[in-house]
C-alpha cells in the first residue's frame, strides 16, 4: 500500500521525465513507459514482465499526471518486447546499473562491514537497499538480496567469533565453561546469578551488585579488548545470552559460545557499574530524606518552644529598636519585658537549633554514618573514579585516596593532613579541621561530594556507560571529518566557525525585528515597565452551526462503523499489513502457520494489556503459557517491535483519512505513569502520582501515529529522552517540528534540535518569567530594550564559535547512534557553567530559545499547533490507559527488558487501533454516501480516530450452557 504523499515524493514525473515519455508514439506506450519509470523510482527495480506487475495506486497516480486513462495498460502488458525495450531505455535514461559481478562485490563488502554493526537480517537488508539506491544500482529479487545478506552475515559472524575467541586466554576459556555449571550447594549456575536484576536500593542490594563486579573481574574478562567490536553488536550477543538457558548455550559451537559469553560479561559488567552508581546515589538521597524528615519531626515536636522563643525575641527586638529608650535603661526594660529565667530557658532551648545537633540536617546524615559504612568501603574500592577535565586534581579525589588507605589498613583516626578543602563552607564547623576533624562527618561529607561531582560530570566512572567521560561519546575524528560538511548543510548552519558569530547575530536580530513589527497589534503578549503581560488565546471551539454539523457527522459515522473485539481487530490489521512477520524466524516468514500468528498476537496482548503470559495462556484455548513464554523471550525483540511499529505507522500515514489530521511532519511527546509495586532498582516515588511508578514516554505524530515509546524512571526529566524518539524510531516520517510540555524542555535541547536540523517547540510553564537574550548590544530593541539591557542578557558568540566543531561532532555522534542521545544529554546537562563546552551549548540554546519565544508570543498559529499536538498525546494516553487494564494498570515486570516489552506492545496495540479506526472511517466515507446524507467531511479534522467506543478491549466471556445443571420444578 502506497499513500499519496509517498507517491508524490518518489514517483512524480519531472519535466525531463515527461519529455522522455512523449518520445513514445502511442498513448498506451506512453502510459506503460511512464508507469515503469514511476515504478523504478518508487521501488528501485523494474516490475516483473510476465504478467506485468501492477500497483494500482501508482497506475492511478501516473494517469493523473498524463491524463491518458488507465485502460491502456492492458494493451501495453501484452507486448513483452516493448516492456523490455522500455526498461532498457529507462535504465539508460536514469543512469542505473544492473547488479553484476562488480556491483555484487561492492554490495558484499558493504554488507560485511555493516554486519559487524547490525546483527538482524532485516536491518541488513534495509541497509543493503539503501546502498544500492545510493549507488544507482537496480535492486535484485528479494530472494537474491536475502541470499547475499545471509552469506555476508554468516561470514561476518564467523570473523567476529574467531577474532574474539583468539583474544580469549586459556584460563578465561575454562572459566566461561564453568559459568554454565551448577555448583554443589547452588540452585542455579553462576551465569544465572550474574543475570539477576538488582533489587530495590538497600545495603544488601548494593553489596550484591558489588559482588557481581568482583565475580566478573575474577574471570579475567577485563583483559579482553573489545573496543573494535561495535557496541550494538555486543548488545545483540548480550541479549542472546540473557534469553538463553544454560543448556541452549552448551549446544552452540565453542567460538560462538565464547564470543557471546565474553560480550555478555562485558556488557553486564558495564551495566553493573551503572547500577552501583545509581544505587549509591539513591541510597544517599534516601539517607538525606530520612534526615530531613527527622529534623521536620523534631521541629514539629518543639513547635511550642520555638514559637515561645520567637515571641520573646519579638518583644526584646521592639524595645531594642525603640530609639526613645536610653541605653542605660535598656537592660532593665528588657528584663521587665522578658524575665531572666524565661530568657535563659529560651536560649537553652534554641542552642541545639543554632549550633547543636539540630542546626543542620547534615547532623542527621552523620548519625546514619554507620548505615553508610556498611557498603561505602566496598563501593569506593570497587569503582575507579576519574577526573573528567584536565587541570589540577580535584580535592575530593585526594580525600578519596586517603579514605581508601584508611579502609585498607583498618585505621580509624584521620591523618592530620587529611584533605578538607572539599567540604562546603556550611559544613566546615561540623566537620572540623586538623586534629579536631570528625571522622564520621568528614567521610559523610566526602561521599556526598563524590555523588555531586559524578552528577555534575566533573568525575567519571571507568567502564560506566551512563557516567563515563563525555569524550567517550564522540565519534572518531576521521569519521566526523568525512560527514562534517553534509551535517552542517542539512542543519542549515555554517560549517566554518568564523561565520558563526555573524550568522547567529543576523538570525536573532531578524527574530526581534519580526516580533517588533507585529507588536502594535499583538494582544496576546504585551510588555511594559512591569514586564510581560500574557492573555489567553481565543478558544478553538466551533460556532454553533459548525458544532451542529460536527455532531451530525459524528453521529453518522458512529451509526455506520463496525464493532470489533480487540483480537479480531489485530488479526484484521495483520492480514492487511503482515506486521507479525517481524516476530517470525526467517524460515517461517514465507508461509507462516496461522497457529503461530495467533501465538504472537496473544503474546502482544498479554504484555500490552498487562495480563501477563501465564494468565493469557489460561484465557485462550489452544495457546499455552509455554508458547507465550517462548515468543516473549525470543521473538518479541526490541528490533522486531520497532520494525512492526514502523509498518503500522507507515500504513497510518498512507491512509488518505490521516491527511485530515496531519501530514506526519510534526510530532509531540509526553510521559504517562503507571504504578510499579515491584521492589526493583527502577522503582521511584512519584509525588504527582502518589505512588511508586514507572513512566512510559510516548511520541505521537500529528496524524495520531504513535511511532516510539520507552520506559523511564519518574525522577528522570523527560527532556533528556526527547531526542531518542526522533532519532531512533524506524518509521519513514519526515518530522520537522516537535512539541513537549515543560518537563521536556531544557536550553540544551534547543541546541540539539537546531544542530540536527529540526525545530523544538515546548510549551513552557511561566513563559512570562523566561529571559530573553541578545547578541548585538547596539541594535534597537524597541519595547523590549529594558528586558535585554543587562550584561547577563548578552551572549558572546565567540565561545560558541570556539566550540562549534566539537558541538557538531557530539550531535553527529547522537544522530549516528554512536551513543544514545538520552545518555549523552543527561551527562552534558549535569555540567556546571565552569565547563566551556557546556556553556557554549547552553548559550547557543539560549539564542534559539529566544528566537522561539519571540515567535511563540507573536504567532497564534504556532501556539495552536503546539496545543493540538500535545492534546493528541493526551488522547492517546487515555486510550493506552484503557488498553493497559490488566492488574489494575500496575506494572508487574521486574527486569528492564520486560518493562520495555510491556511499553512497546502497548504502543503496538494502540497503533493497531488507530490504523483500524482510520481505515474504518475511510470505508464508511467511501461506501455510505456522505453527500447524500448531508454530512460535512471538511470537519473530519475535528474527528479523532480514537474517540470511538466500538472496539471491545476486555475480551469475551463464554458461558457454556452444557455445564448448567437442568433444574426441575419443586413439587
Amino acid at each position: 500500500m502506497y499513500g499519496h504523499r509517498e507517491l508524490v515524493a518518489r514517483a512524480t514525473l519531472s519535466s525531463a521525465d515527461l519529455t522522455e515519455v512523449r518520445r513514445c508514439r502511442r498513448d498506451h506506450n506512453r502510459l506503460g513507459f511512464a508507469y515503469q519509470l514511476g515504478f523504478v523510482k518508487l521501488l528501485g527495480r523494474f516490475p516483473q514482465q510476465q504478467p506485468l506487475e501492477r500497483i494500482d495506486e501508482l497506475l492511478t497516480f501516473t494517469d493523473i499526471q498524463l491524463g491518458l486513462g488507465t485502460h491502456g495498460i492492458e494493451r501495453y502488458a501484452q507486448r513483452r518486447e516493448t516492456i523490455a525495450e522500455h526498461q532498457e531505455r529507462i535504465r539508460s535514461y536514469l543512469g542505473l546499473r544492473r547488479l553484476e559481478a562488480q556491483e555484487v562485490r561492492a554490495l558484499e563488502a558493504f554488507i560485511f562491514e555493516e554486519a559487524g554493526r547490525l546483527e538482524q537480517s532485516v536491518a541488513l537488508q534495509v541497509r543493503a537497499r539503501e546502498f544500492l539506491r545510493a549507488q544507482g544500482i537496480l535492486l535484485p529479487a528479494d530472494s537474491t538480496l536475502a541470499r547475499i545478506v545471509a552469506q555476508q552475515r554468516r561470514g561476518a559472524r564467523e570473523h567476529i567469533f574467531k577474532r574474539v575467541t583468539a583474544s580469549v586466554p586459556d584460563r578465561l576459556a575454562g572459566t566461561l565453561d564453568e559459568l554454565l555449571v551448577v555448583e554443589p550447594g547452588q540452585s542455579v549456575s553462576a551465569l544465572q546469578r550474574i543475570k539477576a536484576h538488582p533489587r530495590k536500593p538497600s545495603v544488601e542490594a548494593m553489596l550484591s551488585v558489588l559482588r557481581k563486579l568482583v565475580v566478573i573481574e575474577a574471570t579475567g574478562l577485563l583483559g579482553v579488548e573489545l573496543s573494535w567490536l561495535n557496541n550494538n553488536y555486543q548488545r545483540a550477543l548480550f541479549h542472546q545470552v540473557r534469553q538463553s538457558s544454560v543448556d541452549r548455550l552448551r549446544q552452540l559451537t565453542p567460538p560462538r559460545r565464547q564470543a557471546a559469553l565474553v560480550c555478555f560479561l562485558w556488557q553486564s559488567y558495564r551495566d553493573t557499574v551503572d547500577h552501583a552508581v545509581d544505587m549509591f546515589d539513591k541510597l544517599l538521597t534516601r539517607t538525606h530524606t530520612h534526615a530531613q524528615h527527622e529534623l521536620d519531626e523534631q521541629m514539629r515536636r518543639q513547635k511550642h518552644t520555638i514559637q515561645t522563643s520567637l515571641a520573646a525575641l519579638k518583644s526584646l527586638g521592639e524595645i531594642i529598636l525603640d530609639d526613645s529608650v536610653a541605653d542605660g535603661e535598656l537592660r532593665s526594660l528588657l528584663f521587665e519585658q522578658v524575665s531572666r529565667a524565661h530568657l535563659a530557658a529560651c536560649v537553652a532551648g534554641l542552642t541545639t537549633w543554632v549550633s547543636g545537633k539540630q542546626s543542620d540536617l547534615f547532623h542527621g546524615i552523620v548519625r546514619r554514618s554507620g548505615h553508610l559504612r556498611k557498603f561505602s568501603p566496598t563501593f569506593v574500592a570497587a569503582l575507579e573514579l576519574v577526573q573528567d577535565a584536565e587541570g589540577e586534581e580535584l580535592d575530593c579525589l585526594r580525600a578519596l585516596r586517603t579514605l581508601k588507605e584508611m579502609n585498607g589498613t583498618g585505621r580509624r583516626k584521620l591523618p592530620e593532613d587529611a584533605p578538607t578543602t572539599f567540604v562546603p563552607k556550611r559544613l566546615r564547623p561540623i566537620v572540623g579541621a586538623g586534629q579536631e576533624t570528625n571522622r564520621r562527618a568528614w567521610e559523610c561529607a566526602l561521599l556526598l561530594k563524590i555523588r555531586d561531582e559524578i552528577r555534575s560530570g566533573n568525575l567519571s566512572v571507568r567502564y560506566s556507560k551512563r557516567f563515563g567521560r563525555l569524550d567517550d561519546f564522540f565519534i572518531t575524528a576521521q569519521r566526523w571529518e568525512a560527514m562534517r560538511e553534509d551535517f552542517f548543510r542539512r542543519a542549515g548552519l555554517p560549517a566554518d566557525p568564523r561565520e558563526v558569530p555573524g550568522s547567529l547575530s543576523r538570525r536573532l536580530g531578524q527574530a526581534y525585528d519580526r516580533f517588533l513589527k507585529t507588536a502594535p497589534h499583538n494582544s496576546y503578549a504585551v510588555v511594559d515597565e512591569q514586564g510581560w503581560h500574557l492573555t489567553a488565546d481565543p478558544t478553538e471551539k466551533l460556532d454553533q452551526h459548525a458544532q451542529e454539523r460536527l455532531e451530525r457527522l459524528k453521529g453518522w459515522l458512529a451509526a455506520h462503523m463496525r464493532r470489533v473485539l480487540l483480537p479480531d481487530l489485530l488479526i484484521e490489521v495483520d492480514n492487511e499489513l503482515r506486521f507479525t512477520h517481524h516476530f517470525l524466524p526467517s524460515a517461517q516468514r514465507q508461509e507462516p502457520a496461522p497457529e503461530e500468528i495467533c501465538v504472537i498476537l496473544a503474546a502482544i496482548m498479554a504484555h500490552g494489556c498487562n495480563i501477563g503470559p501465564y494468565t493469557m495462556g489460561q484465557l485462550i484455548p489452544g495457546v499455552s503459557y509455554k508458547q507465550l513464554k517462548r515468543v516473549s523471550d525470543w521473538q518479541l525483540t526490541e528490533e522486531a517491535q520497532r520494525s512492526a511499529l514502523a509498518d503500522l505507522v507507515g500504513a497510518i500515514t498512507a491512509l488518505d483519512t490521516s491527511l485530515y489530521w496531519g501530514e506526519g511532519r510534526t510530532s509531540a511527546s509526553d510521559g504517562q505513569r503507571f504504578s510499579l509495586p515491584r521492589k526493583v532498582l527502577q522503582q521511584t516515588y512519584s509525588p504527582k502520582f502518589s505512588d511508586f511508578a514507572l513512566e512510559f514516554y510516548t511520541f505521537v505524530a500529528d496524524n495520531y501515529a504513535p511511532f516510539y515509546s520507552t520506559p523511564i524512571e519518574c525522577t528522570d526529566r523527560d527532556a533528556a529522552f526527547v531526542l531518542d524518539g526522533l532519532l531512533y524510531n524506524e518509521s519513514d516520517l519526515e518530522l520537522e517540528e516537535h512539541y513537549t510540555d515543560t518537563h521536556g524542555y531544557t536550553e540544551i535541547n534547543f541546541t540539539a534540535f537546531a544542530m540536527l536540523g529540526r525545530r523544538f517547540c515546548p510549551r513552557i510553564r511561566g513563559l512570562h518569567h523566561q529571559r530573553l537574550y541578545r547578541i548585538d548590544p547596539h541594535r534597537d530593541y524597541g519595547v523590549l530594550a529594558r528586558l535585554v539591557d543587562r550584561a547577563d542578557r548578552t551572549i558572546d558568540p565567540r565561545l560558541i564559535a570556539e566550540q562549534w566543531d566539537r558541538m557538531g561532532q557530539l550531535y553527529a555522534s547522537l544522530q549516528s547512534g554512536h551513543v544514545t542521545a538520552s545518555v549523552a544529554l543527561k551527562r552534558l546537562v549535569a555540567y556546571s557553567a565552569k565547563n566551556r563546552f557546556y556553556r557554549a551549548n547552553r548559550d547557543l540554546g539560549r539564542i534559539f530559545k529566544t528566537e522561539f519565544m519571540l515567535q511563540y508570543r507573536s504567532e497564534p498559529e504556532l501556539r495552536k499547533r503546539i496545543r493540538r499536538g500535545l492534546l493528541k498525546v493526551d488522547q492517546l494516553h487515555a486510550l493506552a490507559r484503557e488498553v493497559f487494564y490488566g492488574r489494575r494498570g500496575r506494572i508487574n515486570a521486574r527486569e528492564l527488558w520486560e518493562q520495555m516489552n510491556s511499553c512497546s506492545c502497548l504502543t503496538l496495540i494502540v497503533a493497531g487501533i488507530v490504523y483500524w479506526q482510520a481505515k474504518e472511517l475511510s470505508r464508511v466515507i467511501s461506501e455510505c454516501h456522505p453527500e447524500g446524507n448531508g454530512v460535512d467531511l471538511s470537519l473530519l479534522e475535528h474527528v479523532s480516530p480514537i474517540e470511538w467506543d466500538n472496539v471491545v478491549l476486555y475480551g469475551q466471556y463464554v458461558l457454556d450452557r452444557k455445564l448448567i445443571n437442568r433444574r426441575h420444578a419443586v413439587a
